[in-house]
């Protein structure tokens, strides 16, 4: 009898048993999110939602991969270094750490303008850049993306996760309430 063989079910479940226990973790963690104490108001959403969420997507994860350990094969590990292998060899990696500290330093901008032109224009001008730093070229997809992505995180923060953001100094802010009033933050 082939030793390899009499322990690859050893190897699946030592595989597994990282995912077993995020899994255990993760639904000793969603029971205490789904037993908070808090005073339920109407059209809210309670404070467990969000770490619930989270956790699902956890579980769910740990769940995927429990199966695949268990069913054997390749692991993705082994998948993804033979295919960064493979790409290494076809086309060589580029490096650009100018990129990156341009980057970097974007960044920086960011934090500095966002109590002076508030948070959505900030992210306007923030998303272009890293768009234009990454050489997406088309102006107009790139305006229309920027835009978008503001809208998208303004929406989300105020709507959805109920936090504020800094609206500017004038006359920037009169574009922050604007679309408070457009969004029926009040």
């Amino acid at each position: 009898m082939n030793s390899d063989a009499a322990t690859t079910p050893v190897r699946r479940l030592q595989a597994a048993l990282p995912y077993v226990v995020v899994l255990a973790v993760g639904v000793f963690l969603y029971y205490r999110a789904d037993h908070f104490e808090f005073e339920q108001a109407s059209g809210r959403i309670g404070p467990g939602a969000w770490p619930k969420l989270v956790l699902l997507l956890m579980l769910v994860t740990a769940l995927w991969g429990i199966v695949a350990a268990l069913r054997g094969g390749r692991s993705a590990t082994e998948q993804d270094a033979d295919a960064a292998a493979a790409e290494e060899i076809v086309r060589p990696p580029e490096v650009h750490p100018f990129r990156v500290w341009i980057a970097v330093a974007a960044t920086l901008i960011y934090l500095l303008l966002l109590p002076i032109i508030g948070f959505f224009l900030a992210t306007i001008v923030f998303s272009c850049s890293l768009m234009l730093l990454g050489q997406f070229r088309r102006p107009f997809p790139v305006a229309l993306l920027s835009l978008g992505v503001g809208l998208f995180f303004m929406f989300m923060f105020m709507r959805v996760v109920y936090v504020a953001l800094p609206l500017g100094v004038a006359p920037f802010n009169q574009v922050s309430y604007a679309l408070m009033a457009a969004m029926g933050v009040h």
